[in-house]
């Protein structure tokens, strides 16, 4: 049998390493309309969980630092 994880499970685990465009757009100051822009154009990759789309936090952080 193979365990899958629950809904309420999923986001305490990927609690850290993803963010939302929400949370992504606080992180760095600007709107999600920005961040989706940033999507469209290819400059952060997007994790699909179901409907909810996730961003690396990392890869959100490194958005800063190329702006620098």
């Amino acid at each position: 049998m193979v365990k899958t994880a629950n809904k309420s499970e999923a986001p305490s685990r990927l609690h850290g390493q993803f963010v939302s465009v929400p949370e992504a757009a606080e992180l760095l100051r600007i709107s999600p309309v920005s961040i989706r822009r940033y999507l469209r154009l290819k400059k952060l990759r997007r994790f699909k969980v179901g409907a909810r789309t996730l961003l690396s936090h990392d890869e959100v952080l490194g958005l800063i630092h190329e702006a620098q």
